[in-house]
């Protein structure tokens, strides 16, 4: 690591005097204390501004997943106004059909297979 001094003006006596006490409560200088929080420090202020992009690309998801429900919202409206339209527009133009009149002229279906598998299926 290359040395570069730094001059600090305007620490008061006292301060110095707890930084020295807790490098030694640590087992460590002075110096390498004050370079550990300095380094801590400018690690903080990274990790701020990385948020602060990171905080406005969430917001710009965020908006887009809103702008897309609503969306979502306005589409079943209009479907379901759709569906009413249609509705009403059979009403209009079909007679009332009783649906037991419908069962009973229905032909009697086959309750055998649905799908019968033509190699095996006897035709007669």
């Amino acid at each position: 690591m290359a040395t570069t001094i730094k001059t600090i003006r305007g620490i008061d006596q006292n301060t110095l005097d707890v930084i020295e006490k807790r490098g030694e409560k640590l087992g460590v200088s002075s110096n390498e204390l004050i370079r550990t929080v300095l380094d801590d420090y400018a690690k903080r202020i990274q990790e701020i501004e990385a948020s602060e992009v990171l905080h406005a690309q969430i917001d710009d998801l965020i908006a887009a997943n809103n702008e897309l429900i609503d969306t979502q919202n306005q589409n079943t409206l209009v479907m379901g106004e759709l569906t009413k339209n249609i509705i009403s527009r059979l009403d209009f133009y079909l007679p009332f059909i009783d649906t037991n009149d419908i069962k009973k002229s229905r032909r009697h279906e086959n309750k055998g297979a649905v799908n019968p598998d033509k190699d095996n299926y006897e035709f007669t």
